[in-house]
């Protein structure tokens, strides 16, 4: 397949001229890097390719002017493999000045994403640390014992300061690290023994800290398979269209090992290639298009028709950013890596369709292919995708009406559509910049209310946050597919086996509530510490054994990670709690503490184990506030006999209520209803619900 397209990129660099070569010259040194990094760095076999890519690389570096934001993104590639040839095949001394200057130029350039920059920097700092051993290698004899300055010290310093960059920038993923670290660890050894060195009398020389060196470059490359320390060339048309892990680097050469060396300890050649850091690359795009916040929300401001062209570096950079994600080597690309893919093909097709080095035709197909790849697992996507994807797909649709994208994004969501109709919902929703993103019930359709609008009576938002325009119920599900799951159990009425974990270590007094709301419940388990008689300490091990109770009330602490702090002291983790057998026909209601803790994986584990919904915090209230708010929920879940998200509302709306009274059903209490403090408006959005 290479084949081919090597013989149609050479025709058609045959029939072009000056620019217009740009993007061919690129293509075709990505072929050629495949090849040459194939037949394998330093053979001789292999230089002729070597030599092809880099003119292909130089001629295309040429055609960019200084401020052309491709240029540091280009002209780092050609760096490496400069150095490369000059380590690996032994070029001449120009081949790693130029090196040096393009790498350095690639790292003052403005806008350079993340990820680059810390390649650019880890290349330099490995050219920079291999003169410095070739240095030594030259090095007299007499330098060595008489107290003579000693060449290559000052590179040794700066290629510690470049792999300590990198490291701080962390950027790169824990495999990098390791990698990076033990090169800094090499070029501070090494640059501990030229200063040594240098001030040591004739005769005086301390050889331990040389050993050293040797010792770490051994060790370096038997971890890292003989040197080899990365795969392709980035496929510069897109940027970092190919692993932004698999970048060329400079080879370090070692003495070849003696007749007494173990051949167990001897560097392998490994042919596979190295697994990129996904997380790392996410996070770069992340950073890239929107420094800190929402990606998603940041890219459909990118699509708004209005919207000004995006600059031609961010568009390059997140075609090629979300490339290396969506085929990276060993990952599974997640529905939302191939939107975000899709999202940035579509903007290069669209801003460059006046002529640009890039076949606009070829970017919006390939859009429209990643959007129909990621449709059937959107539902399933936590990530908050969906409204992106509509956004895209209209426009799409709109440029090629045969298309029909949205009509594949309804068919993957029609089981959704299904189960809004069996729970008697009339829409599911996505808060967007806006307004609010709705698919509704009845046929199943995406619809956009702006801002203002009339929002249905009843929804389920999927995510955490609500719609601007606050429906008068609402309640949350993390996906899609959540809400058909939830949507196939029968909820339990709370009376039938309620359990309360009540304070089990002593710290949360949960012990008030519990006597306020005994009076509610003929006779439920009690786990933990509570006046009067308990069922069990509150372990582990008892909680998840109620997991089928058709009201779990937690009054406990939650850990950093979401698990429920209980009696031992030990934890009851989310993964644990979701690890329930079996898919239960119906579910009952959990209430959470309102802790400041993250509840969202606690929340969702336990609809995992057969619960329909959860009750939890959005963020914390005081003690006796809390108290309160849940003992009126308790009331209008019993004796009111409503529906978990209607006895949310009511809560509330006891606490907008002017004249709000404790229920008279509840056992006395010194807590005031009448205390100021009750009305403070965060209170009553406060407690929310997870489900149906």
């Amino acid at each position: 397949m290479n084949e081919n397209v090597e013989a149609g990129l050479r025709a058609r660099l045959g029939r072009l001229t000056g620019a217009a070569r740009t993007r061919p010259l690129v293509e075709l040194a990505q072929v050629l890097a495949d090849r040459y990094w194939r037949a394998g760095p330093g053979k001789v076999e292999a230089l002729p390719v070597l030599d092809e890519v880099i003119a292909c690389l130089d001629e295309a570096y040429g055609y960019l002017s200084r401020d052309d934001p491709m240029r540091p993104q280009i002209g780092s590639q050609l760096g490496a493999l400069l150095g490369a040839r000059h380590t690996a095949h032994r070029s001449s001394d120009s081949d790693r000045q130029r090196a040096v200057t393009l790498l350095e130029e690639a790292l003052e350039a403005p806008n350079v994403p993340p990820v680059l920059q810390s390649f650019a920097r880890f290349n330099l700092g490995q050219l920079l640390l291999s003169t410095s051993v070739l240095g030594l290698q030259s090095a007299d004899v007499s330098m060595l014992t008489g107290g003579g300055s000693l060449p290559g010290a000052p590179e040794a310093a700066r290629a510690a300061d470049c792999f300590r960059a990198v490291l701080a920038a962390d950027v790169l993923g824990p495999e990098m690290a390791e990698a990076v670290q033990a090169m800094l660890t090499m070029a501070e050894t090494m640059q501990k023994f030229l200063a040594d060195a240098g001030h040591a009398g004739r005769g005086a020389l301390d050889l331990e800290p040389l050993m050293r060196v040797m010792t770490t470059m051994h060790e370096l490359q038997r971890r890292t398979g003989g040197g080899r320390g990365g795969g392709l060339l980035f496929d510069l048309r897109t940027t970092l269209a190919e692993d932004p892990l698999d970048r060329p680097v400079t080879v370090l050469r070692v003495p070849d090992p003696g007749p007494d060396d173990d051949p167990a300890d001897l560097p392998r050649q490994d042919s596979r290639p190295t697994a990129p850091d996904v997380e790392a690359l996410r996070r770069a795009i992340a950073e890239r298009v929107a420094a800190g916040g929402d990606p998603f929300e940041a890219l459909a401001a990118l699509l708004r028709p209005e919207a000004p062209p995006a600059p031609v570096g961010l568009v390059d950079d997140l075609v090629g950013l979300a490339t290396s994600v969506a085929h990276a080597v060993g990952a599974d690309a997640t529905p939302a890596d191939r939107l975000v893919l899709a999202v940035a093909r579509y903007l290069r097709g669209r801003d460059d369709a006046d002529g640009g080095w890039v076949d606009a035709d070829d970017d919006l197909r390939a859009a429209a292919t990643e959007l129909s790849t990621a449709a059937d697992a959107l539902p399933a996507d936590p990530s908050g995708a969906v409204p992106l994807a509509v956004d895209l797909a209209r426009l799409l649709d709109a440029r090629e009406p045969a298309g029909r994208l949205l009509e594949v994004l309804r068919d993957g969501f029609a089981p959704a559509a299904r189960a809004l109709r069996d729970v008697r919902v009339p829409a599911l929703a996505w808060p967007v910049a806006g307004g609010t993103l709705l698919l509704t019930a009845e046929g199943g359709r995406f619809t956009t209310v702006p801002r203002g609008g009339a929002l249905p009576e009843r929804l389920v938002v999927v995510g955490t946050r609500r719609p601007a325009d606050r429906s008068p119920l609402v309640s949350h599900v993390s996906t899609a597919r959540q809400l058909v799951t939830l949507a196939g159990r029968v909820p339990m009425r709370v009376t039938e086996a309620p359990v309360f974990v009540s304070d089990p270590r002593g710290d949360h007094g949960g012990a008030e509530l519990l006597r306020l709301c005994r009076p509610l419940y003929r006779r439920p388990v009690v786990l933990g510490r509570a006046d009067g008689v308990t069922d069990g300490p509150g372990s582990p091990a008892e909680v998840r054994q109620h997991l089928d109770a058709s009201l779990l009330h937690l009054a406990c602490g939650v850990d950093a990670a979401g698990g429920l702090e209980l009696a031992g002291p030990d934890e009851l983790a989310p993964a644990t709690i979701a690890d329930r057998a079996g898919p239960p026909s119906q579910g009952g209601l959990a209430i959470l503490p309102p802790v400041a803790a993250d509840t969202v994986p606690l929340t969702d584990a336990l609809l995992a184990a057969g619960f329909t919904a959860v009750v939890r915090w959005v963020r914390p209230v005081p003690r006796a506030v809390a108290t309160l708010m849940l003992a009126v929920l308790h009331t209008e879940l019993v004796r009111g006999g409503l529906r978990p998200v209607v006895a949310v509302r009511a809560v509330g709306r006891w606490l907008r209520s002017p004249d709000r009274r404790l229920p008279a059903t509840l056992a006395p209490t010194s807590i005031r209803v009448d205390d100021p403090e009750l009305t403070d408006p965060a209170y009553r959005t406060a407690m929310v619900l997870h489900g149906l």
